[in-house]
């Protein structure tokens, strides 16, 4: 029988402790469901006018080491196309990390008869620019990857009620073997955008590394926009597959311009900054008379 004296038995246990391996702590989770308990696909999760926060994927599971550096008492907003946002305190979603979202009612859209037909039309910058691109890489970035929630939009002028058949971005440079983004249509309201008006999320993909326009089919949407008014289309940063730990590029083709607006933000929830350019997404559409 082996015997130790009690203070040889205190010190191999503090040696098995110093030099045991230690255990990776596993990383806090959250999770966005439907109240039926349905992963809600690509949510975001963002603190109110803060460069905080991320996106949920395709089962609904977001880190909660993104609100790392929030304090308890921020806000955070969840939400989704088709949901009604929830607000809650960072020290309640930490409690309580499992948040449902209740679908916003769907209303049926006014039948309008047009006595002519329609013309096709283009809205938005269907030019692209041979020398300059915007980038979803910073250089105030850490780390690579770290784009989820990233938003690019265009300021855009409906003069007529539309129907929108397509939508186009020009991929100038990629270092990804695919990008998902989120298209979202926002209304705008003194110079900012606002609501969303879509009814129905529209993810897309940007597979390959190739240089030049990419066209998303939006006729199963049957996306319809009145006339008069000012909107800002963006695209949002979902997920994203490289082959190499240090890819970074993922620009859009722009124009620098005092006379067009591109606005961005980091995360869902953060204020839009302007600059002055014309970055080259846009739709056809079918144009209607007033």
């Amino acid at each position: 029988m082996l015997y130790l004296r009690p203070w040889l038995a205190c010190l191999f246990v503090f040696l098995l402790f110093i030099f045991s391996p230690a255990r990776a702590q596993p990383t806090p989770t959250g999770r966005i469901t439907t109240s039926a308990g349905t992963p809600i696909a690509y949510a975001s999760a963002g603190v109110k006018g803060k460069p905080l926060g991320t996106i949920a994927d395709a089962d609904g599971t977001f880190s909660l080491s993104a609100f790392a550096p929030a304090a308890a008492t921020d806000t955070v907003v969840v939400s989704c196309v088709g949901y009604q946002p929830r607000r809650m305190l960072l020290s309640q979603l930490r409690q309580q990390p499992v948040v449902q979202l209740l679908p916003i009612a769907t209303q049926l859209q006014e039948v309008v008869v047009h006595s002519k037909p329609p013309k096709r039309t283009i809205l938005g910058h269907n030019g692209w620019s041979l020398f300059t691109s915007l980038n979803f890489y910073t250089a105030k970035d850490t780390v690579p990857h770290d784009r989820l929630g990233r938003e690019v939009g265009l300021l855009m002028k409906v003069k007529r009620p539309v129907r929108l058949e397509s939508f186009h971005l020009f991929v100038f440079n990629s270092d990804f073997s695919f990008v998902k983004f989120r298209l979202t249509i926002y209304a705008v309201a003194n110079g900012q955008p606002q609501a969303p008006l879509l009814q129905k999320d529209v993810i897309f993909e940007v597979a390959g590394r190739q240089h030049g326009w990419r066209e998303v089919d939006l006729r199963p949407y049957a996306i319809e926009l009145a006339g008069s008014q000012d909107v800002v289309a963006s695209v949002q940063w979902l997920q994203s597959q490289n082959d190499q730990p240090t890819s970074k590029y993922f620009g859009i083709s722009t124009h620098l311009s005092p006379f067009h607006s591109t606005f961005l933000r980091d995360k869902s929830q953060e204020s839009w900054q302007r600059m002055g350019a014309n970055t080259s997404l846009y739709f056809t559409a079918l144009a209607y008379p007033e």
